[in-house]
């Protein structure tokens, strides 16, 4: 399968290698000097010569992870390296420049400089295949982009200040009954855990989930982490609707099994989708709560990744006192009528972050007393639906949700809970 040696004196080209998140991280635990291909390639591959560039694609979430050279001519070899398929015809690279996975490149941030991104084109035919030869100019956009993104990591500058981003824009519990919708869904979730349905994220699937009020979230499922309370069982609004159907569920036990599996890969997975959707937050327990290697995932991504505001919604005080202290992290612990006891216990654990605040979730028709309401930054009535007279309460006190008619992209616009406003509040 050696290349001609014609080939030696011409220039170096560019190509395309494609990867997922996992056979990227087999590649390198493999040692980063091997690319496989399947056979249909053959060909192909065997063009590729000493020196020529492969510029490192991660499909799915659309990224740049790095840049390798070509150091000999194709092969043929069956020995096992990914998880994935044989790819028998192997390739012996080096890599020249990598990112981690956390600050890969997303392919949007470089539409308007590579020339097939043009708007009402199909530029995806480009990253389908691989080995696929680029022309030197898109080539070296991406070349130039990884390698200073590389010096901007080296150089301490791993993202803006948070500041900077806002200015630019364990086992399920015990069974409770049918008649409360988080009992409904818990019954639900017992179901595919007793199947044997769960399984890990695939190369294809995303982390994050949406939701038109709160923007994409993590999500892990309600049975097998929260401690709901009267008005949790009650009024959880992530036991109906869709995050409460059967194919939800399966993957939210996905993300779960997938965090346990690897806290800090899963919090580099986010990453890339944040980056690849362009969002401007993330909201951590759209959906169930904190356990130890949520904590973890959540302690890793704000450390690596400081530009990225993490809202993380939980109402268990032992584990958000794990969370530790990050200007760009917020812990939002969420009280009601019949919690408010949590509140001392999580003061009570010396909380490792004090950028912290609470909330206060009201049963049904309840009107809380405004003298009650104490250290509390954020108000939600039941399904946003005030009862009496909110003038009674501190404005900043009521969150926007409240009373309205078409809630959509209300946190994004408001922030309030990922800004420091909240914090500063209480």
């Amino acid at each position: 399968m050696s290349a001609p040696n014609a080939q030696s004196s011409l220039p170096p080209e560019h190509y395309l290698g494609l990867f997922t998140i996992e056979s990227w991280r087999e590649f390198k635990a493999h040692g980063g000097r091997v690319m496989g291909f399947t056979e249909k390639k053959k060909l192909m591959a065997g063009r590729l010569k000493p020196g020529d560039k492969i510029l490192c694609y991660v499909s799915k979430v659309s990224t740049f992870v790095g840049v390798m050279e070509v150091t000999g001519p194709a092969y043929w070899d069956t020995a096992k390296i990914w998880s994935d398929g044989i790819f028998p015809v192997r390739l012996p690279v080096k890599i020249v420049e990598e990112l981690p996975l956390s600050h890969a490149i997303p392919i949007r941030t470089l539409a308007e400089k590579l020339s097939f991104m043009k708007p009402g084109t199909g530029w995806t035919i480009h990253v389908r295949s691989s080995p696929r030869r680029w022309t030197p100019a898109d080539a070296r956009t991406v070349v130039e982009a990884v390698a200073a993104k590389v010096r901007t990591i080296a150089s301490g500058q791993t993202g803006q200040p948070h500041e900077a981003v806002e200015e630019r824009h364990g086992a399920l519990r015990k069974a409770l009954p049918r008649s409360v919708r988080v009992g409904r869904v818990m019954e639900k979730t017992r179901g595919i855990m007793e199947s044997g349905q769960t399984e890990l994220l695939g190369s294809y699937e995303n982390a994050l989930s949406f939701n038109k009020v709160t923007g994409y979230s993590v999500n892990v499922p309600i049975g097998a982490t929260c401690r709901p309370t009267a008005v949790c069982m009650k009024t959880c609004y992530f036991a109906v609707g869709a995050p409460s159907w059967s194919n939800s569920l399966r993957h939210q036990w996905k993300v779960m099994a997938t965090m346990q599996a690897n806290p800090a890969a899963f919090a580099e997975r986010v990453a890339m989708e944040y980056d690849r959707l362009g969002l401007t937050f993330i909201r951590w327990n759209g959906g169930g709560d904190l356990f130890k290697e949520n904590v973890e995932a959540i302690n890793h991504l704000g450390k690596i990744r400081p530009d990225i505001p993490i809202w993380v919604v939980t109402r268990l005080p032992d584990w958000a006192a794990q969370i530790e202290q990050a200007p760009n992290v917020f812990i939002h612990f969420s009280l009601d009528k019949h919690s408010l006891g949590r509140r001392a216990d999580f003061l009570k654990q010396k909380p490792r972050s004090q950028n912290h605040f609470f909330s206060y979730q009201c049963d049904r028709d309840e009107v809380p007393d405004a003298e009650g309401l104490e250290g509390i930054a954020v108000l939600f009535f039941d399904s946003y639906k005030p009862t009496g007279d909110v003038r009674k309460y501190r404005r900043e006190v009521v969150c926007p949700l409240n009373g309205k008619d078409d809630i959509t992209d209300v946190c994004r616009r408001c922030r309030r809970c990922f800004d420091g406003s909240a914090v500063s509040f209480s």
